[in-house]
């Protein structure tokens, strides 16, 4: 067992850009792993590990927890049926916090501190116990001298009752109650001194419980610390850099792209940046790409927008494969988080406004189950906001994806209910330049009517209130084209007849632009609100 696992580590190892220590570490354990008789993947179904995991322990890519190598050598014991040497346990021992230590400093001061911990306890331990020795012996010692106490007091009255008797019985008695006095006296000094010993031992096992106590505090801290770096065991950024030009170059793309998916949320977030920052230099978009995915996936808001500055501000015109990214931060987006993922995009340039303005939209057109999910989205991912302009991209989207659906009209209502018509207004305005678009190039496209609808009364009278008060004569005047243009022969002319209070701003519109209207729109208007109409 000492030969295998003092097999020195290969020079190639090392020359392909492996840590010494860490390649050292992986061939000991593949020593030790080769006397099992099994494959990786066999060995790592049995311990409920990854086969990728498993792989690099091996491969000396990646310092293994304790406790991998403990089962290791355990498994290793079992099937040769004889515990490993004292030596060879050394050895591994040595050999692991070596490697631990140059790949991760803070790891190493981290079992450093457990080791001085349980060190600590077990001297508390022994302390205890030592406390709990004297505590009896002292206990045994003060009934020994209870007992003699008695004894001297039954030899004064029997002295004291045969004084009379004779000389020689009152020099016996005489010499029995010296002894008794001397036996008493000398387990009162041994008390005295066990009683010094007892007060030396609860000292020192207090002062081993506050050493404890301590050192149990500096793990803890540590570890909540190394919790928030990154996983245990990783290599240096450099080295894993190394390890991934390697792979690519083997053409081993799964084992890399496992890789840097753990680097992904794993890694520390500046070395996190720093990734990004060497992929944009190798222009390694491909590989890029799906690790800010990942990034935009799993890991806080405050690094998501780290690595996405790091990200936008590599490239001037456009970010390659943004869908990709957009989507992967849409899918988490909800009310709490929308305005601190938009906002701190939008606050790296005009590539990050876009790529802000793309989030949201692919979150209000995907996600939302009702329309009042989506205004709670916008209204969250505007607030602070004075203008809309965030939202006017996803506006255009909803306007062309949900045409001919009541939803972007009661998205609009909701918007202005919550007190932003400027939103609102900016999906009007979309609306109706669908419409327009859709009868120019489509003519049997137009589908704004058919939302209006899926409407009831109280709405359809709420939107177009809306729109006479609030939009402006433009939007007014386009939507009451589409309108009409869109009536057709419905058998529902509810829509069709709100149209008497836009009346004014139409009318206002086509004495200042009297080509842009029909004469047709004007007459129907005007029958509308003529004499005896509730729109007069």
């Amino acid at each position: 067992m000492s030969e295998v696992v003092r097999s020195p580590a290969n020079s190639s190892e090392v020359e392909r850009g492996e840590i010494p220590e860490l390649a050292a570490l992986g061939t000991m354990l593949r020593g030790l792993f080769s006397t099992l008789g099994v494959s990786q993947r066999q060995y790592a179904h049995r311990v409920h590990l990854d086969p990728s995991a498993v792989s690099r322990y091996l491969s000396g890519r990646r310092v293994p927890p304790r406790h991998f190598v403990d089962r290791l050598i355990s498994e290793v014991e079992a099937e040769r049926g004889n515990p490993i040497t004292l030596e060879v346990g050394e050895k591994i021992e040595t050999t692991w916090l070596t490697a631990l230590k140059a790949c991760n400093p803070d790891e190493y001061q981290l079992e450093n501190l457990r080791t001085d911990l349980a060190r600590s306890r077990r001297d508390t331990e022994r302390a205890n116990r030592t406390v709990e020795a004297l505590q009896l012996l002292l206990e045994q010692k003060e009934s020994q001298v209870r007992a003699a106490s008695r004894e001297l007091a039954r030899l004064e009255s029997d002295w004291a009752a045969d004084r009379a008797d004779a000389a020689r019985a009152e020099i016996e008695s005489q010499r029995d109650r010296e002894s008794v006095v001397a036996s008493r006296d000398a387990l009162l000094r041994e008390i005295e001194n066990l009683r010094n010993d007892l007060r030396e031992a609860e000292r020192l096992r207090s002062e081993a419980e506050e050493h404890s106590r301590e050192l149990r505090e500096k793990v803890m801290q540590l570890e909540a610390d190394l919790a928030e770096r990154g996983a245990v065991g990783q290599v240096p950024l450099e080295v894993f850099k190394a390890q991934l030009e390697r792979m690519w170059g083997e053409e081993n793309f799964p084992e890399a792209t496992r890789e840097l998916t753990e680097a992904a949320w794993a890694r520390p977030v500046d070395e996190a940046v720093d990734l990004v920052r060497w992929l944009i230099r190798r222009d390694e978009g491909w590989r890029l790409i799906p690790f800010v995915t990942d990034v935009a996936r799993l890991r806080p808001v405050d690094d998501v927008l780290r690595i996405a500055e790091e990200w936008v501000s590599g490239y001037t015109r456009s970010l390659p494969g943004d869908h990709a990214v957009t989507e992967a931060i849409a899918l988490r987006l909800t009310p709490r988080s929308v305005a601190g993922f938009c906002q701190g995009l939008m606050e790296l340039g005009p590539l990050g406004k876009e790529l802000s303005a793309g989030v949201l939209s692919e979150a209000v057109i995907s996600s939302p189950a009702t329309a009042a999910d989506a205004v709670d989205l916008i209204i969250q991912a505007l607030a602070g906001q004075e203008s809309p302009d965030l939202f006017r991209a996803t506006a255009a989207e909803v306007a062309d994806l949900f045409g001919g659906e009541a939803f972007p009209h009661r998205v609009t209502l909701g918007l202005f209910e919550a007190g932003r018509p400027d939103a609102a207004d900016a999906l009007l305005h979309a609306e109706a330049s669908r419409a327009r678009v859709a009868r120019e190039y489509v003519p049997e496209g137009g589908k704004l009517y058919a939302g209006l609808q899926d409407l009831d009364e109280r709405s359809l009278r709420t939107l177009f209130a809306f729109i006479a008060a609030q939009s402006s004569h433009e939007i007014a005047v386009r939507f009451a084209q589409a309108v009409y243009r869109e009536a057709g022969s419905s058998s529902d002319p509810g829509p069709l007849e709100q149209l008497a209070v836009l009346g004014p701003k139409v009318r206002q519109w086509a004495e200042a632009h009297p080509a842009d209207l029909s004469t047709e729109l004007l007459d129907y208007l005007d029958h509308l609100t003529g004499p005896g109409r509730s729109g007069a």
